[in-house]
């Protein structure tokens, strides 16, 4: 909850360049629709933000780890650190599909994929994270 409050008033002011003051939307898919979202993609984009010690015990195919940090997340102006280590590795005009191990930073604040929606121009979190791809038993490197 603490990092929610942390990234909503950067939230508040992001933009995608519209002048617009709206909160930045992405997208929520369960593990297996998830899955197929991103199967149906020529270039992936996908993004684990849990710590590197959480990401070497396992992690999607072809995810990059790129952990998140309370620091990482306190911005203004919907400039959060975070976004712009994310914006250094990835296209923005490309779909960005993110995950962390329970949505803890994910849909109970929207702070890391809220913040990314900001900048990239198609954001999906998989509900539930990782947790929730291994109960599916779908691969994992």
């Amino acid at each position: 909850m603490a990092l929610a409050g942390i990234c909503l008033s950067g939230l508040v002011s992001c933009n995608k360049g519209s002048g617009s003051e709206d909160l930045c939307h992405h997208e929520k898919a369960e593990a297996v629709l998830f899955k197929n979202a991103i199967e149906r993609q020529s270039t992936l984009q996908l993004v684990d933000y849990r710590s590197k010690e959480e990401y070497d015990k396992g992690h999607l195919p072809n995810a990059v780890n790129i952990p998140v940090s309370v620091v990482d997340l306190n911005g203004t102006g919907g400039n959060c650190a975070y976004v712009d280590k994310v914006m250094a590795v990835f296209d923005t005009q490309i779909p960005l599909f993110v995950y962390g191990g329970n949505d803890a930073f994910g849909t109970n604040g929207m702070a890391v994929p809220g913040q990314l929606a900001c900048k990239f121009t198609s954001v999906s979190l998989m509900v539930g994270g990782y947790n929730a791809w291994v109960k599916e038993g779908l691969p994992t490197e």
